[in-house]
């Protein structure tokens, strides 16, 4: 008799128990391809030709060249992933000199060209559109000149370009948050 109760008490126990807690199954859908943002070589004279300053007169056209190019690709592979806003080329410059001289922006004059359109940090050029799901290219062409003559010995100098994906303000994307990691971390 104390079995049977037993039995009918733990039965008990056990159907409350499923009656108050359920267990519900939920599909995630995860991302396998991601966008991908590539920037190419495509052409220039800079690694054939040796720049020299305006004001020195060019007697071996082969080797020297007053005007050096280099040519580049953006290319902007979606990959599948539709995009939510149109995204925007961002191009920052910078010159490393290896400590050989000083203030390089006194010594070259620089241009660059998006699609044939010089480049306005104010006004980016659009690399693709809303909902789009196609890859995207723009030609880039870089040209430097040199204005005055750098007196120091053996200068050398790399021209440091910088590519970025940003939203109409200019803003870079990161990766996602961690939201829920960072509540469970704050809990606890």
């Amino acid at each position: 008799m104390i079995f049977i109760c037993s039995l009918f008490v733990l039965g008990s126990l056990v159907a409350i128990t499923n009656y108050f807690s359920k267990r519900k199954t939920e599909p995630i859908q995860l991302a396998n391809e991601i966008p991908i943002f590539e920037v190419e070589r495509t052409g220039g004279n800079n690694t054939e030709k040796t720049l020299l300053s305006i004001p020195i007169p060019n007697l071996n056209k082969n080797k020297y060249a007053h005007l050096i190019t280099i040519d580049h690709k953006a290319i902007f592979y979606p990959n599948g992933i539709e995009l939510g806003d149109p995204l925007y080329l961002k191009i920052a410059t910078r010159y490393d000199t290896h400590n050989t001289f000083a203030k390089p922006e006194q010594f070259f004059n620089l241009s660059i060209k998006v699609a044939g359109v010089e480049y306005n940090d104010a006004i980016r050029p659009k690399m693709t559109e809303k909902g789009e799901t196609k890859e995207t290219q723009r030609n880039i062409k870089i040209s430097i000149e040199q204005r005055d003559l750098i007196t120091n010995k053996n200068p050398k100098l790399d021209l440091i370009i910088d590519y970025e994906l940003v939203d109409s303000k200019g803003n870079g994307f990161g990766g996602g948050s961690q939201t829920i990691e960072n509540k469970i971390a704050q809990t606890a």
